[in-house]
């Protein structure tokens, strides 16, 4: 068919006709592919099989082929798709449609299901000659689903730019926690990864628990931030991934309640699953790598939908009222665990705004989740919905990677058609996209065993956070220590106030110096300061310290949950890995101090008539003073 006889076409030829098919001359020694080319809803779709392969398959339109098959009528061409074999066999409707998919290697199950299973052949059947009756409406619905867009939905360019983020990801991650391992975990640390692996903790896998050196965990770091380099790279990325997945695990076992954090638990159930993702080459983009596996995929995107839909899910779970009244957002700038001078601002915006960016939220993670194992267009409005809730998250607090983790996961909501749209037009052809031959047969029966082995762990924990009724325990316990199947949810109840703990040091018991944090709240006048990517792990936990002192009258056992104890331990030692951590350290250079004590103090943002006068972004009221205490009896 010419172009003069396209008479619906959106481009107008302008632009390169999206629903134009290159027809091959019959007769052909070929499977002959033969559609209505009057239909624009066939021609679309003929065109995106085209697109994915057409060497070795005569496509051509029932005008020009038919006096090629003078025994089908050009009724019957009219009415339904036909494949016709060089043999003679003949195949349509839905038949024909299966076929089609298998000639492009696409998929070939469903002309097996097909030929073999009557149920199937009869719903496809009744489906094909459904949707033909309908053909005008389904080009606009499918328009709408798929965009005016003839390239197939194809994964490799989606699978290149998500491994080398990823691999960004994880030396991110290994960066920030290389400049703090030794203060929090080494043998001067705060809580010592010797003292970690224990007899409660030897059953945790780690490399650490094999050498707990301070040597050791410097090679750890160092190695895992070198493998992802690699990855960003794109060499060697199935080893890379591993190396990664294991120097990050054995930190977050050893690492204690320093990296008890989601974030850690979700890169780590990401990096598992992009091992068997990545290609089986020593380059990423080589010219020979097989097809990125589906299934993994579709692994991947469960993932992202679970942690979306259950960071919204549980506040409204838990019943708290700031989430059912929609005022969390009035608290959650200036209680969250470290805030940004942005976030002063933010707090200030009228209660209407509050309420409807709440509103927003929920409706992100709640609905949009649902969308992202749609078709094409309902994944795109999935991706800028949960990209926009990202950077909102970002440009207002401090979440180390796990924002930036949490994009690059949307990435995989876009297809290599859509991101090419980020090269100049005329380089795109340079990218390699597209798709290649299946992987092998070993390939696929693993990557089988890891989906049946991962979707029956993590349906098990859905199912429990959904119900409350756990499920598969014994068996989730057992994979608890690997970090491939976690739950999640953020804040689950919004914490109303804000304490705080401030360390101070004496030499003689009169005249109190503060142990000022890097980013934790503690100067009035200092700006609430941004982090990112780094996640200075000290300071959060100490959000977390403050909240349990706050409930150490009523419950004296909380006490057992802070690392305050430990921290004021090393404080009395003047441990030098330590004190790195802290932005001020008096006494540093004098052997350290004679006393120490804490306060408690309730925090929040000032207004902007204090801040206008005092120059002060917060504005703080004592509640609690421990005694002072000797730092001689505590070495």
């Amino acid at each position: 068919m010419s172009c003069s006889a396209c008479s619906q076409c959106d481009s107008g030829c302008k632009s390169g006709c999206q629903a134009f098919v290159p027809e091959t001359p019959l007769p052909s020694a070929y499977p002959a592919v033969i559609f209505d080319g009057d239909c624009m809803f066939c021609r679309r779709w003929i065109r995106r099989y085209w697109n994915v392969k057409h060497d070795g398959i005569a496509f051509a339109s029932y005008q020009n082929a038919s006096t090629q098959y003078p025994a089908i009528s050009d009724d019957e061409f009219r009415k339904a798709l036909h494949v016709i074999e060089p043999d003679g066999t003949v195949r349509r409707g839905a038949a024909a449609c299966w076929r089609v998919l298998q000639l492009t290697t696409i998929r070939s199950w469903p002309l097996w299901l097909h030929e073999h299973v009557p149920p199937f052949r009869w719903l496809g059947n009744v489906g094909y000659r459904w949707v033909s009756r309908h053909r005008g409406g389904m080009n606009t619905v499918s328009t709408m689903l798929q965009g005016n867009v003839a390239a197939p939905a194809t994964t490799l360019l989606t699978r290149r730019v998500f491994l080398r983020l990823l691999g960004l990801v994880y030396l991110i991650a290994f960066l920030s926690a290389g400049w703090q391992l030794e203060g929090l975990v080494g043998s001067e640390g705060i809580r010592p990864v010797a003292e970690r692996f224990t007899a409660e903790a030897h059953h945790l896998p780690s490399l650490l628990s094999l050498n707990s050196s301070d040597g050791m965990l410097q090679l750890v770091w160092i190695t895992g931030a070198i493998a992802s380099a690699l990855l960003c790279m794109g060499l060697l990325p199935i080893a890379m991934l591993a190396v990664c997945w294991i120097t990050y695990l054995s930190i977050v076992n050893a690492g204690d309640i320093f990296f008890n954090y989601q974030w850690d638990a979700l890169l780590l159930e990401v990096g598992f699953l992009s091992i068997f993702w990545a290609p089986w080459h020593w380059r990423l983009n080589a010219d020979t790598v097989r097809r990125p596996s589906g299934a993994i995929r579709l692994m991947l995107l469960w993932l992202l939908a679970r942690f979306m839909f259950f960071s919204g899910y549980v506040k409204l779970q838990s019943g708290d009222v700031t989430w059912l009244e929609l005022t969390a957002l009035e608290y959650h700038y200036w209680t969250q665990p470290l805030p940004t001078w942005t976030a002063w601002y933010m707090d200030g915006a009228s209660q209407w705004f509050q309420k409807a960016s709440c509103l927003v939220m929920f409706a992100v993670e709640l609905i949009l989740p649902l969308l992202v194992f749609g078709p094409r267009m309902l994944r795109l409005v999935a991706f800028l919905g949960l990209v926009a809730l990202q950077i909102a998250i970002m440009a207002t607090g401090n979440y180390g990677f796990f924002n930036l983790l949490s994009l690059v996961l949307c990435v995989l909501l876009l297809d290599d058609a859509q991101l090419l749209l980020l090269w100049p037009r005329a380089s795109r052809w340079k990218i390699r996209h597209g798709l290649k031959m299946r992987e092998g047969r070993l390939r696929r029966l693993v990557n089988t065993a890891v989906v049946t082995l991962l979707l029956s762990l993590t349906l098990a924990l859905s199912w429990t956070q959904l119900t409350r009724q756990p499920v598969l325990t014994n068996v989730q316990e057992s994979f608890q220590p690997y970090r491939i199947a976690n739950s999640y949810g953020l804040f689950r109840s919004m914490t109303v106030t804000r304490p705080e703990i401030r360390l101070e040091g004496s030499r003689d018991g009169i005249i109190w110096e503060p142990y000022v944090f890097m980013y934790k709240p503690g100067p009035l006048d200092r700006a609430p300061a941004f982090c990112f990517p780094d996640m200075p792990r000290l300071d959060w936990q100490m959000w977390f310290d403050g909240l349990y002192a706050q409930r150490l009258q009523q419950f004296p056992s909380m006490q057992q949950r802070m690392i305050l104890p430990d921290l004021l331990a090393c404080l009395a030692r003047n441990d030098a890995a330590v004190l790195d951590l802290f932005e001020t350290t008096p006494f540093r250079e004098d052997g350290g101090p004679a006393y120490l004590r804490w306060s408690m103090d309730e925090y929040t943002f000032s207004t902007a008539q204090q801040r206008a006068e005092s120059g002060n972004w917060w504005v703080r009221r004592p509640a609690l003073t421990s005694g002072v205490m000797d730092t001689q009896s505590m070495k």
